[in-house]
């Protein structure tokens, strides 16, 4: 039976014709084909390309937006195989710590020689101190010893802290005087070192020279990609003493220290309310301005926050990548699945104590409790 033009398009828009994969070139059904950004896995197609074969796809470039399955199946050998390795490295990485473990001990035990004789719980404690931070390489380990071997022969004045030369001296001591000679000429902010202004001035013009060889993301800082490095290894080292939680980084760890001490010294001199961190007090003060430098260019909706203005801005796109798992349910937000999901769960922590009613959410609670006030 013969077709018309009209029936042959119809049948293009509901999905019979080939798709051209984007790795291989390869032509094939559309029903056998998957859509690059359409993977609900937690670690999605683009990214995997990206990743194993250094391909930067992006949607709506007008290139194909789908791969053939036997592409796909590819990309999760390499991912396993890329996994593989990490493992291998940590082993061998465990392996070098054992042995760095047995040459420190014997070097600080035996073989120096001490001007002020230390208790051996302080020998102790230096050793862990030591060994707590693995050395990537050897170089680095060697530039490490050395740096034991040089004495601090000059001592700033003020705070007594010593350094092994001169310059170091003179450079720590501006520290002191508070003075800021080199400023910033598009923003006026100014540092006492000029290195500190020529890292500032990246800021500004988005220079990010700095590139993590897993992942391809660009960082500014040196240390910062270091830092994010640890991220790709999941070892998290560092853990909380009162509830047992692990983090990767140091400084997210005391962070979460300060949540048990119920501490918050950092309150707020408008409505008195106070905050663990002081960043939160900043980002709170900004409530109490009224300012909204922050506007969406499609609805002209104003915000407080440029975090705020970002969120906002992604349920313009229609896009939803965050799905339940067990009602199929779409989000534009992660935050808005989780808060889902506890639906799921038929857990109602937030009770009100006027009625002893509970909910699901505690948004769900605060609306409830103001319509107590009103009656």
């Amino acid at each position: 039976m013969s077709l018309k033009k009209s029936d042959e398009s119809s049948l293009v828009r509901v999905g019979y014709e080939k798709m051209e994969c984007r790795l291989c070139l390869g032509s094939a059904p559309a029903e056998s084909s998957v859509s690059i950004f359409g993977d609900l896995h937690p670690e999605r197609l683009e990214q995997r390309i990206r990743t194993c074969c250094q391909i930067y796809v992006k949607r709506g470039d007008g290139l194909p937006d789908t791969v053939c399955l036997s592409c796909k199946t590819n990309l999760e050998l390499l991912i396993s195989f890329r996994k593989a390795c990490c493992r291998s490295n940590e082993t061998f990485q465990l392996r070098l710590d054992d042995c760095l473990k047995i040459k420190s001990e014997e070097v600080l035990l035996e073989d120096v020689t001490w001007k002020d004789e230390p208790s051996l719980s302080t020998i102790h404690r230096k050793n862990r101190e030591f060994l707590s931070k693995p050395f990537p390489s050897e170089s680095e380990r060697v530039l490490h010893q050395k740096s034991h071997s040089v004495e601090k022969l000059f001592k700033c004045e003020i705070c007594l802290k010593s350094f092994s030369n001169k310059s170091n001296l003179t450079s720590h001591k501006k520290l002191h005087t508070g003075i800021k000679p080199h400023t910033c000429d598009i923003c006026l902010k100014s540092f006492i070192h000029k290195c500190g202004l020529v890292l500032h001035l990246r800021s500004h013009t988005g220079e990010k020279p700095h590139k993590c060889e897993i992942c391809s993301k660009s960082f500014t800082l040196k240390c910062t990609l270091k830092s994010h490095k640890k991220l790709h290894t999941g070892i998290k080292s560092h853990k909380c003493a009162f509830c047992s939680k692990s983090f990767i980084k140091k400084y997210n760890l005391l962070s979460h220290e300060k949540l048990h001490t119920g501490i918050k010294p950092h309150k707020c001199d408008i409505c008195l309310k106070s905050f663990i961190h002081k960043s939160n007090l900043t980002y709170h003060e900004k409530l109490h301005t009224g300012i909204k430098p922050h506007k969406c260019d499609i609805c002209l909706k104003l915000f407080i926050h440029k975090s705020s203005l970002t969120t906002h801005e992604k349920l313009h796109t229609g896009i939803k990548p965050y799905k339940c798992e067990i009602c199929l349910k779409s989000f534009a937000l992660k935050y808005k699945l989780e808060l889902h999901k506890k639906i799921h769960t038929g857990m109602k922590p937030h009770k009100c104590d006027i009625c002893l009613k509970s909910y699901t959410q505690k948004s769900t609670l605060t609306k409830h409790i103001r319509s107590h006030y009103k009656k």
